[in-house]
């Protein structure tokens, strides 16, 4: 029987957020509220080593929300005072260490620029009204759906798919600012989360499971909102780029194999920075062997490798910056020329200059290039 859908409450709106980081971050944290800013949110960025300042700038009231680094966070009068954001589920902490520490609740900066990230995903939560629908019993069989506002009428769907090497420090708050931007554009969003290597219990394989049931789930939205019936579009970063592809290939999975035989295909699979290739990631070691905790038994390649199932049967995006420092160029551009020798149609944009997160940060140039060439596939009639 299909999971019922289960709506969450959204975020309460946020208007004044205060951001205390070290005097050295200052800069970074300015550029990094650019984007938020257009949430319409008011920031105040105080950059100083001085406990004390920062108590008072709290102490001083009139905020909503507060980002605090991991840095000041050792003070413990500090922390006390901003236990009371961190209880109402609005304290950011951009710096956790380790990573694992990363939850939905109140760390969401992770990895390099992570301040960057965390207000990112702060501006998201009150950016453009959301619902979070169940698609599945496990705590991270969840998704957030986002219309465009007062839709004229049905609207496309695409499903975004996050990466993170399939761990489970990472999740679906690095793609909430997709969503955001491409509701503004008047396109919907599932934005998906699933069981990751790591405590959520994730990994070959569950993480196919998860990603197969919330597709299905999502190509049947449309029964229930004002959404295109027309088959989605999904969409990948990284790891998720990967999954994205596999979406693509379930028409081709053997018998039996989970995903298969599938409910529904996408018409577009993008994939933005991908480990398209599983063979050749495991022989490079990319993540410090991320792909044999995904996928230990390299005899699985057969039914969770793209690469592997090609032709897949459906049309590709496919984005790579030429700088990218996770997964390597030369993997994407050796799997579109596989693609295309197999028969499939294939759109490479290789993005000179790019590395791996600017893709999918929708202030940047890079995004602003994949938004133009997924326009006719969204709006094509």
């Amino acid at each position: 029987m299909a999971p019922t859908p289960h709506r969450a409450t959204t975020d309460a709106a946020l208007h004044r957020i205060l951001v205390v980081t070290p005097p050295g971050a200052a800069r970074d944290a300015e550029r990094a509220v650019a984007w938020p800013a257009t949430a319409g949110l008011e920031w105040q960025v105080l950059a100083t080593g001085d406990a004390a300042q920062a108590r008072r700038a709290i102490e001083a009231g009139g905020i909503d929300a507060l980002v605090l680094a991991r840095e000041a966070a050792r003070d413990a009068a500090l922390a006390a005072h901003a236990s009371a954001y961190a209880a109402r589920g609005r304290r950011i902490d951009y710096t956790p260490d380790p990573l694992d520490r990363a939850t939905d609740a109140c760390i969401s900066g992770r990895g390099d620029h992570s301040l960057h990230w965390a207000l990112q995903h702060l501006a998201s939560t009150t950016a453009h009204p959301y619902a979070t629908l169940r698609y599945g019993a496990a705590i991270d069989q969840v998704g957030d759906l986002r219309l465009p506002l007062a839709p004229a009428d049905r609207v496309p769907l695409v499903i975004l798919l996050h990466g993170g090497f399939w761990r489970e420090a990472y999740r679906r708050d690095v793609m909430a600012p997709l969503a955001v931007d491409l509701a503004r554009r008047g396109v919907a969003t599932w934005n998906v989360e699933y069981r990751r290597v790591g405590g959520s219990g994730g990994g070959c394989p569950r993480t196919f499971d998860d990603v197969a049931a919330a597709f299905d789930f999502g190509a049947r939205l449309w029964e229930r909102h004002p959404l295109e019936p027309r088959a989605p579009v999904v969409l990948g970063h990284s790891a998720g780029g990967h999954l994205a592809l596999w979406c693509a290939a379930r028409q081709r999975l053997p018998p039996g194999s989970p995903g298969a035989p599938p409910a529904a295909m996408p018409r577009l699979a993008v994939a933005i920075g991908a480990v398209a290739d599983l063979a050749d990631a495991r022989r490079r070691g990319l993540g410090s062997g991320a792909v044999d905790a995904f996928v230990p038994r390299a005899a699985d390649d057969a039914w969770t490798d793209p690469a592997t199932l090609l032709p897949l049967g459906v049309t590709q995006l496919v984005v790579h910056g030429t700088e990218d420092e996770s997964v390597p160029f030369e993997l994407a551009a050796s799997y579109v020329e596989a693609a295309r020798r197999a028969g499939d149609r294939v759109d490479w944009l290789p993005l000179a200059g790019v590395s791996h997160m600017p893709p999918i940060d929708p202030a940047s140039d890079a995004w602003l290039r994949i938004v133009e060439h997924l326009r006719p596939h969204l709006f094509a009639r």
